[in-house]
C-alpha cells in the first residue's frame, strides 16, 4: 500500500480548502478596491487636470489676443515665453507648451513628446486629452496630455501632467491589499486548522483508541458525556472492546490449554517411537517405514504444539527478549548450516561482512529458520539468503523459487493459520497449518523491527521475504561469536 501523503489527510485538506477559499475571497475583495481606487484617484486627478487646464487656456487666450499687431517677431516670442514661464498657474506640477504658427514652440516639453493621436484629435475637437506612458528614457511614468485648440489664433496649448506620484500611490495600495490578502489567507488556514481539529476531536479519540487496541491495549475506552451527540457510538465501541476482549481471551486460553494438554500424550507417543526405534531392525520392512513415517508427523507434531505453546506465550506477554550482541554473518552461516536446507548461499556486501547486530539470537534463528522452511514447503526452496545494513536498520532477504505470493495475500500469510493462495493457487501442497509466518511476524515486532514479502527484484518467479531489524547499539569490544 503506497504511505499516504501528509496533505490527503482530512484535516489537511480542510486547512488547505479554508485556506484557498480565503485567498480566493480576499483575493476578488483586493481587486475589486484596487480597481474602484484606481478609477476614483485617476477620476479625481483628471477632474483636478482638466479645471487647471481650462483655466490656463483662458489665461492664454486672453493674452495673446492682447498682444499687440506692431510688436516684432522677437516681441512676440519673448511675450509667448513670459507667458508659459510666469503667466500659467501649474500647482498641479503640469509642463506647459505653446504652439504658435509661425513662431518656435515654447515651453518645458518637446512637442515630439505630444501624441500623434492627440494633435490629431486637436483637429475636431477644442479640447482633447488622453494618458500615455512615457518613453523609457524620460523614466518610463504614465503621463496625462491635454490639448486645447485656438483655431482663431492659429495657436494651440498642451499640458503634461506626470501621473507618477499617482502610481507609486497605486503601486503602495497594491502591495498593502496583497499583503492583506496573503494575511487574510493564513488567518483562513489557521481557522480551518482550528475548526477541523476541534471537529475532529472524536474521530481522533476513536482513531487512537482503535490503534491502541490493535496493539493489545484492551483497557482502552472512550469517555462518555465528552461529545453527548457521539455518546451512542462511544457506548457502542466501548461494549465493542469487551466483546473483543472476552473472545480473545477465551480464545488464548483455549490455545494455551489445548498446547498444554497436548504435551502429555506427545511425551507418551515420543518416548514410544523411541523405543520402536532402537528395535526397528528386528522389525519387518513394513513395520520399519511405518515407523518412519511414525517419527516424521512426530517431529510435525511437536513443532505445531511448540508453536502454540510460542503464540499462547506471546499472547500472555510472557515473552521476554534475552538480548545479546554478535556477529550477523556468522550467525546466518550456523542457522543456514544446522537448516534443512544447509546448501543455501549466503550473500552480503563487503563492507557488511562484519556487521554486528543486537537481538535474542534464539527467536532470531527461528525465524530465519521458518523462513527456510517456508520457502522448502511452498516456493521450492530457498535460492538464497543475503543482508545489507540500510542506515540503523538491516535487512534479511530470504528468496525462493516458487510461484510467488499473490499482492491480496501479501499480508495475510502472516496472520495465524493463514497461508497464500488457500482458496486457489496455493504456493505448494504442504499442510501445515500456518503458525510459522505468523510466528515470525510476532518475533520481529518484539524486536521493534517489521518484516514483508515482495516479488523478486531479478524478475524472475519466486518470493522474496524482508525482514527489518535495529542493528542496535553496541561497542564493537562487546561483540560475541556466533554460535
Amino acid at each position: 500500500m503506497a504511505r499516504r501523503r501528509w496533505w490527503q489527510g482530512l484535516l489537511a485538506r480542510v486547512t488547505i480548502s479554508y485556506a484557498l477559499g480565503s485567498l480566493l475571497l480576499s483575493s476578488i475583495v483586493a481587486f475589486a478596491a484596487f480597481t474602484i481606487a484606481q478609477n476614483r484617484l485617476l477620476s479625481e486627478e483628471q477632474q483636478q487636470a482638466v479645471a487647471q487646464f481650462r483655466l490656463n487656456g483662458l489665461q492664454v487666450r486672453s493674452d495673446l489676443e492682447a498682444a499687440s499687431p506692431n510688436a516684432t517677431n522677437e516681441e512676440l516670442g519673448d511675450g509667448y515665453r513670459d507667458l508659459v514661464e510666469t503667466k500659467v498657474r501649474r500647482g498641479n506640477g503640469a509642463s506647459p507648451l505653446l504652439v504658435v504658427t509661425g513662431f518656435e514652440p515654447v515651453g518645458q516639453v518637446q512637442l515630439t513628446t505630444i501624441p500623434d493621436e492627440l494633435q490629431g484629435r486637436l483637429l475636431t475637437d477644442p479640447i482633447a486629452l488622453m494618458r500615455y506612458r512615457g518613453a523609457a528614457d524620460d523614466g518610463g511614468e504614465m503621463q496625462l496630455v491635454l490639448g486645447l485648440f485656438l483655431e482663431d489664433l492659429d495657436a494651440k496649448y498642451y499640458e503634461v501632467l506626470s501621473l507618477g506620484g499617482l502610481e507609486s500611490t497605486l503601486t503602495d495600495l497594491r502591495r498593502i491589499l496583497i499583503a492583506v490578502a496573503a494575511v487574510a489567507s493564513l488567518a483562513g488556514a489557521a481557522l480551518g486548522y482550528y475548526s477541523a481539529r476541534r471537529a475532529l476531536a472524536p474521530v481522533t479519540r476513536v482513531s487512537n483508541a482503535a490503534r491502541a487496541i490493535a496493539a493489545g491495549d484492551f483497557k482502552t475506552r472512550l469517555d462518555l458525556q465528552v461529545d453527548p451527540e457521539l455518546d451512542v457510538l462511544s457506548s457502542s465501541f466501548n461494549e465493542m472492546v469487551d466483546a473483543l476482549r472476552i473472545r480473545m481471551e477465551r480464545d488464548e486460553r483455549f490455545t494455551s490449554d489445548v498446547s498444554h494438554e497436548l504435551r502429555s500424550p506427545l511425551m507418551t507417543l515420543t518416548a514410544s517411537v523411541e523405543v520402536l526405534e532402537r528395535r526397528k531392525a528386528s522389525l519387518p520392512d513394513v513395520a520399519q517405514r511405518a515407523v518412519d513415517f511414525l517419527r516424521e508427523d512426530l517431529t510435525r507434531f511437536e513443532h505445531l504444539v511448540e508453536d502454540l505453546l510460542e503464540i499462547s506465550r506471546v499472547d500472555a506477554g510472557a515473552v521476554q527478549l534475552h538480548l545479546s550482541t554478535f556477529a550477523l554473518a556468522e550467525f546466518l552461516v550456523n542457522v543456514i548450516a544446522q537448516s534443512r536446507s544447509p546448501e543455501i548461499e549466503l550473500n552480503h556486501p563487503n563492507r557488511d561482512r562484519r556487521l554486528a547486530v543486537t537481538a535474542d539470537k534464539r527467536r532470531l534463528a527461528q525465524v530465519v529458520t521458518n523462513l527456510i522452511d517456508n520457502a522448502m514447503k511452498y516456493g521450492g526452496g530457498a535460492t538464497g539468503i543475503s543482508f545489507r545494513r540500510i542506515g540503523d536498520c538491516v535487512q534479511i532477504v530470504v528468496e525462493d523459487r516458487g510461484p510467488g505470493v499473490a499482492v491480496d495475500d501479501r499480508k495475510r500469510i502472516f496472520d495465524r493459520f493463514s497461508r497464500a493462495g488457500t482458496d486457489a493457487g496455493r504456493r505448494g501442497t504442504d499442510t501445515g497449518v500456518g503458525l510459522g509466518l505468523s510466528l515470525v511476524a510476532e518475533h520481529i515486532r518484539l524486536h521493534g523491527g517489521r518484516v514483508w514479502v515482495t516479488d523478486r527484484v531479478d524478475g524472475k518467479d519466486g518470493a522474496r521475504f524482508v525482514v527489518e531489524l535495529p542493528v542496535g547499539e553496541h561497542e564493537d569490544d562487546d561483540v560475541e561469536m556466533a554460535v
